[in-house]
């Protein structure tokens, strides 16, 4: 873990300061009660706002950030998508699988819609709707289309910037990436974090940009990609991020200060990056000395009567805003930016041999990650998806060249084992590593590879025989004799002995009269080459 930069220690410090010198009665001013009472009134007006005959949440619209995130304010609500809907017509989770599954998502609208961030948020709101974002149709796999636009000089998504990144972070851990493959891109949003602790939608990239002030709403956000990817609120990128934070909140009303007004958007993010870290946004640490907390300020721009009572304005109560009401809404009943699915929608049936896109991502050394899209068919072997990847992946070079050996992943775009207790590894979405060999891939299967240690006896190689059995334990001590005079029973046997020792390998035979001996150079995953010879 990295020493906490000394940029960073006046912000570190007014945190602390902040906790001293608040009175011990300051809490907060909204009960439990009264934000239940909030969330189901935003969730009465988001109902009311529905289409009824096609399901389609209220200004629905293709690209930037649109309204379809409100399946993810429901589910955390604890409302199912699938169940708002008038009647028997289209629900909520109809309309959003109707739509995932046409051209404006398969990539047939042109580069203006299909960026990473519209993949991202359609990831984390088809997860909380219920849907399987890497298994909508044959065609549309937004966790592969996301690592298609797979920039590796982050490295991230897209065009390099927070919301690309921290975004990308969220998606790809709901879509079973794992760790490894997220690693290198949470070190990048580390690295673009700005000197006051916060983050700004571009993010930090040199001295210049990184002393310009960064924006709440951002902040709140990439605390929660970080923290969502395993930091605790203590990591040295986090805290100071918090310290940046607090130093924001408005006293007289708990909002959390934005340099263009104070709203209930960027007020939200940040509740909903302290609840992925884990922080009560109602705690002491975030009331102000007025007993104000964040919480507060949202529910007081909840617009309280008339159509459109239980929306949630920008500013005020003057109107209901439909992206301050599922930021809102979202927040303050304890979501992040997304949401536990309340039921799953089975996927479609796709068959075998049919095409499908899959995310492809490979670890040729801790930290140095690939990731891109490559379509195989539905069932066909790692292999096969190798050589697919090989001949045509996006972004292209994910895989320049693969070998296989006794059935086993031998060699991956140069790199191979560095001795017997290595061995490549596959995963299948979030399924147990094993020995990367033939296994057949599925619709919509996350494929991630990576160089790990094998348990003994899981090596490629042919394993020697068995050891001697050890010997067996002492027999039980005889019972006592029976009542009647007659001799007491044996008692049972002892256990086996250890194994013995594994046997050596048998020895190699003699090359046949045709064998040739091929050499070859291959690249190490530390660096250098080094030369192989082997008989053929």
């Amino acid at each position: 873990m990295r020493a906490i930069p000394i940029r960073y220690a006046s912000a570190l410090c007014a945190a602390v300061l902040l906790l001293l010198v608040l009175p011990a009665a300051a809490t907060a001013t909204a009960t439990q009660g009264e934000v239940d009472a909030a969330v189901a009134k935003a969730v009465d007006y988001v109902r009311g706002q529905q289409d009824p005959l096609s399901g389609e949440p209220f200004g629905f619209e293709h690209g930037s950030f649109s309204s379809d995130w409100v399946a993810t304010s429901l589910a955390t609500a604890g409302v199912d998508p699938a169940d708002v809907r008038d009647g028997e017509n289209p629900s909520l989770q109809d309309f959003l699988f109707g739509d995932y599954g046409t051209e404006f998502w398969s990539g047939g609208a042109g580069e203006t819609f299909t960026t990473a961030a519209n993949y991202e948020r359609a990831t984390l709101v088809s997860h909380a709707a219920g849907l399987d974002p890497a298994r909508l149709t044959a065609g549309v796999n937004f966790p592969a289309q996301i690592a298609e636009r797979w920039n590796p000089s982050g490295p991230g998504f897209g065009e390099a910037g927070t919301t690309n990144t921290a975004f990308g972070i969220m998606a790809l851990k709901v879509a079973g990436v794992p760790a490894w493959a997220l690693s290198p891109v949470a070190s990048f949003l580390r690295k673009s974090q700005h000197d006051d602790g916060g983050w700004t939608y571009s993010g930090a990239t040199d001295d210049v940009t990184r002393a310009e002030p960064s924006e709440p709403d951002m902040t709140g956000a990439a605390i929660a990609a970080l923290c969502e990817s395993g930091a605790p609120a203590y990591d040295p990128a986090v805290a100071p991020a918090l310290a940046y934070l607090q130093g924001l909140l408005v006293d007289a009303t708990g909002a959390i200060h934005y340099p263009f007004g104070d709203n209930s958007d960027a007020t939200a993010w940040v509740v909903s990056g302290l609840t992925a870290c884990g922080i009560d946004p109602q705690s002491p640490a975030w009331t102000t000395p007025s007993g104000k907390t964040p919480i507060d300020h949202l529910l007081s721009l909840q617009v309280p009567s008339g159509p459109e009572a239980g929306g949630f304005g920008y500013q005020d109560t003057s109107e209901a805003n439909l992206y301050s009401t599922q930021d809102a809404l979202r927040a303050i009943a304890g979501g992040v930016f997304t949401a536990q699915p309340q039921s799953i929608r089975t996927p479609p049936t796709v068959g075998a041999g049919t095409p499908v896109p899959h995310l492809l991502a490979i670890e040729l050394a801790p930290g140095n990650v690939r990731m891109c899209k490559v379509t195989a068919p539905v069932g066909a072997s790692l292999a096969a998806v190798l050589g697919a990847a090989e001949d045509g992946s996006d972004p292209q070079g994910c895989v320049t060249s693969f070998e296989l050996s006794g059935g086993h992943l031998h060699s991956l775009d140069g790199v191979e084992p560095e001795n017997a207790d290595e061995a490549w590894m596959l995963r299948l979405d979030r399924g147990t590593a094993a020995l990367a060999g033939e296994q057949p891939v599925g619709f919509g299967d996350v494929v991630s590879l990576r160089l790990g240690d094998v348990s003994s006896g899981g090596g490629s190689g042919p394993q020697g025989p068995a050891g001697p059995t050890g010997p067996a334990g002492p027999a039980g001590s005889t019972g006592p004799a029976g009542s009647n005079g007659a001799a007491g029973v044996t008692g049972p046997a002892g256990p086996a002995g250890p194994r013995g020792p594994r046997g050596e390998r048998g020895p190699k035979g003699a090359p046949g009269r045709n064998a040739g001996i091929g050499c070859r150079a291959k690249r190490q995953r530390r660096g250098g080459r080094r030369i192989r010879c082997s008989v053929k």
